[in-house]
């Protein structure tokens, strides 16, 4: 069994309880595979449902073009529904001494206090996300949401001016946006990704982040751009806009007009900065 030397272990903690801890990080391991494979089930299910209808509407050529596009996405879904039931018989076999391990680092002492259920399964999914970055955004119990981080990232790296010399104009909104940016980072990881009480597997820990992680943090909020074009009737091509990519995506409702925020980029990027923490 694979055994990650991270720096937060309990003083007096034994073999048997390491392995415990370590299975405790492959039950989670194996949950957040669920999620991916359900998520690629979703996926596929969709599009197989698309292929049906414009078979269904247009017909297929005479090459059968879309009928072999079914065919083929239906064995991908056979296959990972199958991934699932197999990594679900996994689940269970881990499913006791997880729930040992947990409830353990999660009591309550005589006065009522103790780590939180939710984060110490996200110090355990950031741990089991180490050698899987496809498993990154779904580390954090509950799903992760931060509405200030995201408007302070957004007045600074989006909504501010440069300088003729392409330097961000650090005007007093910028100024703000950087503290609030910092203030929150700091008060997520606290609350998120920090135990401060001691259990049989581990110590107390608390992760401190610098103005490295910050750094980091704002460097890769925009990911790229893309560029927008219109055509008209003529065939007339314009410039429509450029396209800005960060952690966060908005997405907008079609039918009701209601507008939504994807933060699993941004949620990715805070594990990825806090795991080294767990090790360093």
């Amino acid at each position: 069994m694979t055994t990650l030397n991270i720096n937060f272990y309990a003083e007096t903690i034994n073999e048997e309880s390491k392995k415990e801890f370590m299975l405790a990080v492959e039950h989670e391991t194996t949950s957040m595979m669920i999620q991916l494979t359900e998520d690629a089930i979703s996926r596929l299910e969709k599009k197989i449902k698309s292929l049906k209808n414009k078979i269904d509407e247009d017909e297929d050529d005479d090459n059968y073009t879309l009928t072999r596009q079914l065919d083929s996405e239906v064995a991908k879904l056979e296959k990972e529904r199958a991934t699932k039931e197999t990594l679900e018989e996994k689940l269970a076999d881990t499913l006791e001494v997880y729930t040992k391990v947990v409830d353990t680092m999660s009591v309550k002492n005589e006065n009522g206090f103790g780590n939180n259920k939710d984060v110490v399964r996200t110090v355990l999914r950031v741990l089991a996300s180490w050698d899987n970055s496809k498993l990154v955004k779904y580390a954090i119990i509950p799903a992760f949401k931060s509405p200030a981080l995201y408007e302070a990232l957004e007045t600074i790296h989006i909504n501010s001016k440069a300088n003729e010399n392409g330097e961000l104009s650090m005007t007093n909104d910028v100024k703000d946006a950087y503290k609030k940016a910092s203030s929150e980072l700091e008060s997520i990881i606290k609350n998120t990704f920090s135990l401060p009480f001691e259990t049989v597997y581990t110590s107390k820990t608390r992760v401190k982040i610098n103005a490295d992680d910050k750094k980091l943090l704002n460097d890769c909020y925009i990911k790229g751009f893309s560029n927008k074009f219109d055509t008209d009737k003529k065939g007339v091509v314009t410039f429509k806009e450029r396209k800005i990519n960060t952690l966060v995506k908005e997405k907008k409702n079609r039918k009701t007009g209601e507008v939504s925020y994807d933060y699993s980029g941004l949620a990715s990027t805070i594990s990825n900065i806090v795991i080294k923490h767990y090790f360093a």
